[in-house]
């Protein structure tokens, strides 16, 4: 239950990753790029990924295309947390709220085969960990601690796997978002080039309102490949550090279930 718990946990904080189209750019453009299972043809969506201007679809949408794809990630979750306490004087005790800005980082790897129908998720965290597979049409989850794992029936396909913990929490599907800016500025050791972005909606509905205004930065490297993701918020901002992004899986590990974990009941 804590491990569930705490996919929903990111989730919720990370609606706003579900990034980013600019208004003024054709709907075909944008649609092909933020559905990776959509019906529109390879072609298609070859013609409008090299048309566009920004480098956020060129990038992200070309991986969405291709048959495997593998992201290794951290991610640095702060937001700002109120804490209520009583403080006394000389003549009474008041009320005063203290806020205070928390900090949990998480790191993942998630790869996924659409060709043969395999996807995998190892996520690390301060609050714990979180391993999934799925495979032969069942969803895996794989507990390392205990060397034992539990399976249930998947109705959905490695796209549906890949969207569910890739675009809506860590990337994002070029969606619901208005292009702000362009520029140059450093991250880490190495200049970049950002691409900032406002988003407007999100799947996660209400959660949206009540995080205020929110902006997502994308950072590209020389050869524009994704290096980071900034989400910031009235309340708190994520980072993603891209450690690497690749149409070839990296760690085949991450789609196989030990020979030596057993299977228990859920």
């Amino acid at each position: 239950m804590k491990k569930r718990l705490l996919i929903l946990f990111i989730a919720s904080l990370m609606f706003a990753s579900a990034a980013c189209t600019a208004e003024n750019k054709d709907e075909k453009e944008s649609s092909v790029v933020s559905d990776a299972s959509s019906q529109v043809s390879a072609e298609s969506k070859t013609e409008s990924i090299s048309s566009t201007d920004y480098l956020l679809m060129k990038s992200f949408g070309e991986l969405w295309m291709c048959d495997t794809f593998y992201i290794d990630v951290n991610m640095s979750v702060e937001y700002d947390a109120v804490s209520s306490g009583d403080v006394s004087s000389s003549s009474k005790a008041s009320e005063t709220s203290l806020q205070t800005r928390n900090r949990t980082n998480y790191s993942f790897i998630i790869a996924v085969d659409r060709v043969n129908e395999i996807a995998g998720l190892n996520m690390m965290s301060d609050v714990g960990n979180q391993s999934l597979l799925l495979k032969d049409k069942y969803l895996y989850s794989i507990d390392h601690n205990s060397k034992t794992y539990t399976k249930k029936l998947y109705s959905g396909t490695a796209d549906d796997f890949g969207s569910e913990y890739t675009t809506k929490i860590l990337l994002g599907s070029v969606n619901n978002c208005v292009f702000e800016e362009r520029g140059t500025t450093s991250f880490g050791d190495q200049q970049v080039t950002f691409e900032k972005y406002r988003v407007t909606a999100s799947d996660t509905g209400s959660v949206n309102s009540s995080l205020g205004k929110v902006y997502t930065t994308y950072y590209f490297d020389s050869k524009q490949i994704p290096v980071a993701q900034i989400v910031e918020t009235d309340t708190g901002k994520t980072t993603f550090t891209f450690n690497r992004i690749s149409e070839q899986i990296v760690v085949p590990d991450i789609l196989e279930i030990p020979e030596d974990y057993k299977e228990i009941s859920g």
